[in-house]
């Protein structure tokens, strides 16, 4: 991955070398989920995000790993 398409969080917990288990400790995630929200395959609801921004003192902002984004066309699990 370049870093072109890298996450901001997945900068941030690179250049702070973090592992995902420390983000989920954090949070109270799955490993699994923190990797998703990482790589922005998937977003997290507004509380977490507020947390990650806290987190990172501002440096990822909530709006960066929110549930909805704009571009997303997958269909949601409620719609299924």
């Amino acid at each position: 991955m370049d870093d072109t398409t890298i996450t901001p969080l997945a900068r941030w917990m690179r250049s702070n070398k973090l592992r995902d288990q420390w983000l989920a400790d954090q949070l109270g995630l799955s490993q699994p989920q923190v990797c998703r929200i990482r790589r922005g395959q998937t977003g997290t609801s507004p509380e977490r995000a507020f947390q990650i921004e806290r987190l990172t003192k501002g440096k990822v902002k909530a709006s960066d790993v929110l549930l909805f984004r704009a571009n997303d066309t997958t269909p949601s699990a409620e719609a299924a």
